[in-house]
């Protein structure tokens, strides 16, 4: 049971909160729909394939010929631009088409400190940046192997051309960039390890000083271990260690880790440069099989279910002591660092949620043709760490969740986020991680009229061979399509356009990037957030669940509406500080005079008998005490009553019940609180008794629904009354004189002629006859 309960505790859900530090113009990008027969056609390959064969295996070496199927379809899945956190979490690279954007943590990574020209790569997948171990540097490569180093404003050092390369062929893209500390000389700044996917590894010393300038330190192939080429490889900066991915040995006396195309190399200061880390068992393995010259097998043809398994990304844990491996078939590895031993792995269809699809795009055409073909979007597309314990995962579906490495539960609530899909992620630095999205939409279309014109017909443009008659009859359809195969083939074999097919119209889209950062966040801060951008029902869930102040959402809501009785109801009403309430009812004025009386009333409920008591007892906890109705059990008879018999009888329960209440003030001993609430009974009990004198100044309750002026009411409420009096006068209201003679003699009758005596000489004393005093 303790056991239990400390797995329990160490996967408790995190609080998080996803704020957008950036979103990009939206860009406008051109999509060739091609024919996607011609590749597959049976009659193509059989045209193309003694090409394909003197091409694969006599011009280009057998380690660097092709990319794995696997690595290559999940490249192609990949969003164009990259992100790239440096290790210290304070300076981010965005790779954008033309450019490399170096970001600051200093203002959450919304401004541009440095930018990076680049070229346009037509093969932006394969691109691959990285900082050096100070992040003072930034490498850069593209598709076909050239890199370029860049300082952090954006100035381009040097760039270093690839040894051999040839158009479309990756092989030459790097697999592995990395920048490490150089222990070559002080004259060198860092040492640059260049890993292309063909299995080449090449070391360049830098130097960044005055000159900028590199030199070629010494080379290296994994060929030999791997004879597909490399997939991924990254740097353990703690136990100094190269940790190579490829594809899967196939081999079942080969050791699990190596089977599973992973290995482990340290750097050897002369030739050979580099050594495998080999276990007991791989060396008896190797010493075993040393010797016997291996034939490669040629296949002209591939097949899919010859396709093997490889590694597609690698990430170390903070602590550097786990490799969470995503391999082409979408499974998941964890290995232990740096004895390679498998941890945990778990196959696509045993990972929690794999199978999800994104909830908005059954609400759109377009994105629900997505869903017909949903098994290529539940890949794994990208894997970093939140902590030792907890894995960042992200989809090609845009599902993104973070995870035990127990069991791969998702600890962000009861569903994932939802991203555009195939988002990039960094390592959780600060207590998030950042990650890159791409929303893509069609464009408007064009007219019918201009498209039919641009296209020649109403149809062909959207006609994926041109066929403008889809009623001929079986024999002619037949040939066409056998001509069309011959086509496709010896378009493929030779790429000529004489060869070509008809192409379907190219598709505008419009494609936005967003830089979006996941926190995590305490329920204090994560509920101010909610009510600063105004998702109060959120905010509430938050504080019901945390026991937070509910009171921050009403009062938020309460400020941003206008008064009435419903906002009364709805928010003040809900309000439990007694202070903030009565100081909300004596100063804001509404706008209409309804409100303005049903706020004072309010206001009066709250400054009664049983609030007073309460406070005196010490049972109010500074709470906003409304006054309790009367229990419905004390009136047994009450329906046999009639109305007015009612009446009176409610009237004197209540007149007892008030005498009871008063019966245990004592006035001579009351606490500072009650005395505040008193002063506030008196003030609101004073703005009504204005609020009514102005009614009648208006005409009456009917009148001053239309002319009531709430900045008038402001002022004259709070105002001195013979002030106000003296005002009258000096504009000649008569009437409005009359009436506060009326209402408030008290205070003003003894000054009646000095008064009178403030009416302008202009004025007839006939016009206010009546308010002069008369003889008895």
């Amino acid at each position: 049971m303790a056991e239990k309960s400390i797995l329990e505790s160490e996967d408790e859900n995190i609080l998080y909160d996803l704020l957008i530090n950036t979103e990009w113009p939206p860009e406008t990008d051109t999509q060739i729909r091609g024919n996607k027969e011609h590749s597959t056609s049976v009659i193509a390959k059989a045209v193309a394939g003694p090409f394909r064969f003197i091409l694969h295996y006599l011009w280009y070496s057998p380690s660097s010929s092709s990319l794995p199927p696997g690595l290559i379809r999940l490249a192609s899945k990949q969003i164009n631009w990259q992100l790239v956190l440096a290790s210290n979490g304070k300076l981010l690279a965005v790779v954008q088409d033309q450019c490399v954007e170096i970001r600051s943590a200093r203002d959450d990574f919304g401004s541009i400190i440095g930018k990076c020209q680049v070229p346009k790569d037509p093969s932006p997948q394969w691109r691959r940046v990285a900082w050096s171990h100070d992040c003072a540097l930034l490498a850069y490569a593209d598709s076909t192997g050239t890199v370029r180093l860049f300082d952090l404003i954006g100035s381009e050092l040097f760039l270093i051309p690839p040894v051999v390369s040839f158009p479309g062929d990756f092989s030459y893209a790097a697999a592995g960039l990395i920048l490490l500390e150089c222990t070559a000389g002080a004259q060198w700044s860092a040492e640059l390890l260049v890993i292309t996917y063909g299995g080449g590894l090449r070391s360049y010393l830098v130097s960044v000083g005055a000159n900028p300038s590199f030199q070629e330190n010494h080379s290296f192939s994994f060929s030999t271990h791997y004879s597909h080429g490399i997939t991924s490889a990254i740097y353990h900066p703690v136990h100094r260690l190269l940790l190579v991915g490829g594809c899967e040995a196939g081999d079942e006396s080969v050791p699990m880790a190596s089977g599973c195309g992973i290995t482990a190399w340290r750097a050897l200061s002369g030739a050979p440069h580099y050594k495998q880390v080999t276990s007991y068992e791989e060396h008896v393995n190797t010493t075993q099989k040393r010797g016997y010259f291996k034939i490669p097998s040629f296949r002209l043809f591939s097949r899919q279910g010859d396709e093997k398994d490889g590694v597609f990304r690698m990430s170390l844990s903070p602590d550097g002591g786990v490799l969470a491996v995503i391999h082409f078939s979408g499974r998941l590895s964890l290995w232990e660092i740096p004895s390679l031993r498998q941890k945990a792995a778990w196959s696509q269809d045993q990972q929690p949620g794999f199978e999800e699809i994104n909830p908005e795009w059954k609400t759109s055409l377009e994105k629900r043709k997505k869903i017909k073909d949903k098994e290529q979007y539940y890949p794994l597309m990208d894997v970093n760490w939140w902590s030792e314990d907890m894995l960042i995962l992200a989809r090609c579906s845009g599902s993104l969740t973070v995870s035990s490495v127990r069991s791969l539960r998702n600890l962000l609530g009861k569903s994932c986020e939802w991203f555009e899909p195939s988002p990039r992620l960094t390592p959780a630095h600060g207590g998030g991680f950042l990650s890159l999205e791409c929303e893509v939409r069609l464009a408007p279309k064009r007219g019918r009229l201009e498209s039919s014109q641009s296209t020649g017909s109403g149809h062909g443009g959207d006609d994926e061979y041109g066929d403008g008659d889809s009623d001929s009859d079986d024999e002619s359809s037949a040939k066409a399509r056998y001509f069309g195969y011959i086509k496709q083939g010896l378009y493929y074999a030779t790429e000529m356009e004489r060869f070509a097919p008809p192409r379907k119209r190219p598709r505008t889209v419009l494609k936005n990037y967003r830089l979006v950062s996941l926190r995590s966040t305490t329920p204090e801060e994560l509920y101010q957030r909610k009510i600063d951008n105004e998702e109060y029902g959120e905010a509430l869930s938050l504080a019901h669940a945390y026991n937070l102040d509910s009171d921050l959402v009403y009062q938020r809501q309460w400020r941003k509406s206008t008064v009435s009785i419903a906002s009364i109801q709805d928010y003040l009403s809900k309000i439990r500080k007694r202070s903030w309430v009565l100081h909300e009812c004596a100063e804001r004025v509404p706008e209409n005079v309804d409100a303005a009386k049903e706020l004072l009333q309010f206001g009066l409920k709250g400054t009664d008998l049983e609030a007073l008591i309460a406070i005196g007892n010490g049972e109010d906890e500074g709470r906003f005490i409304l006054p309790g109705d009367v229990d419905l059990d004390d009136l047994p008879y009450e329906d046999f009553l009639s109305a007015e018999e009612e009446a009176d009888l409610k009237k004197e329960r209540e007149d007892k019940k008030r005498k009871d209440l008063l019966a245990e003030v004592h006035f001579s001993r009351l606490t500072l609180e009650q005395k505040e609430l008193c002063r506030s009974r008196l003030k609101l009990l004073t703005y009504l008794d204005r609020l009514a004198t102005y009614e009648e100044m208006l005409g009456g309750p009917h009148a001053a629904e239309e002319r009531y002026d709430s900045e008038f009411f402001k002022t004259f409420r709070s105002q001195n009354i013979i002030a106000s009096a003296l005002t009258s006068a000096r504009e000649s209201n008569v009437q409005a004189l009359d009436i506060l003679f009326t209402y408030h003699g008290a205070e003003l009758l003894k000054h009646r002629l000095a008064i009178i005596n403030n009416f302008p000489e202009t004025t007839s004393p006939h016009e206010y006859t009546r308010l002069l005093p008369e003889a008895w």
